[in-house]
């Protein structure tokens, strides 16, 4: 399976450097991760929950970086195993500066197994570009969120003597693992279309689709109000 794509982060290259060097900031970044951690100074082990199609499951894996080029470009090995079956890939990204903001190009070809591997190939590639979508949006969001500068402090009252610090900047939260499934079965309905249904067509069967969606997220939580 092959990836390959760009993204525009409206943020300064070193700042989007230091960002995918942060484990914390990576482990919160992942679609689906649970965990991320620094073994040593190139390379990290994680935990990810993946789902494609029927097929869902933990990946225990191991990311190791080469050709560090700080901040520019940086080559990745991958490689996992869990449930859903086993993966292992290589990669590589580049930051290039466009004025205030920062352009990456990544590439990457990945092998799979196992059950996951029996979905086809149409549906595993098409999730993958979701994730790496939704993954590279949550980036950017941490991103914004570190340079932030801090919310000013409430104006002090005439008997104060001294100011209150600010608040600590909070980076958002994760995505949850409904909005993960909304957005990756949205774009893979949306991916499928375009190859097998006319155009002037696609646009109403996706709203069908995500009408149904919606409609099924909602009875599930009636139920679980219900349980409580």
């Amino acid at each position: 399976m092959h990836l390959e794509g760009s993204y525009i982060f409206s943020a300064p290259r070193e700042a989007v450097w230091e960002a995918i060097m942060d484990p914390e900031v990576m482990g919160q970044a992942l679609p689906g991760g649970e965990k991320m951690e620094r073994t040593s100074e190139s390379e990290y082990l994680g935990v990810m929950n993946v789902r494609v199609g029927p097929v869902q499951g933990k990946f225990q894996g191991k990311v190791e970086l080469g050709e560090v080029n700080p901040p520019e470009s940086c080559t990745i090995t991958v490689s996992g195993r869990g449930a859903p079956g086993f993966i292992s890939g290589t990669g590589a990204w580049q930051l290039e500066e466009d004025g205030d903001s920062t352009i990456m190009h990544y590439v990457g070809d990945v092998d799979v197994g196992g059950k996951i591997a029996n979905v086809g190939q149409r549906l595993m590639e098409s999730t993958a570009k979701s994730i790496t979508r939704q993954g590279l949006e949550s980036l950017d969001a941490q991103i914004q969120a570190r340079l932030a500068p801090p919310a000013p402090a409430a104006a002090p009252e005439a008997a104060a003597s001294e100011t209150a610090p600010p608040p600590p900047r909070q980076a958002p939260p994760p995505p949850s693992t409904a909005r993960i499934a909304m957005e990756t079965t949205k774009d893979v309905a949306s991916d499928l279309a375009s190859d097998y249904i006319p155009a002037e067509q696609q646009k109403n069967l996706l709203f069908f689709g995500l009408g149904a969606l919606s409609m099924w997220l909602f009875v599930l939580l009636v139920q679980s109000v219900q349980k409580r």
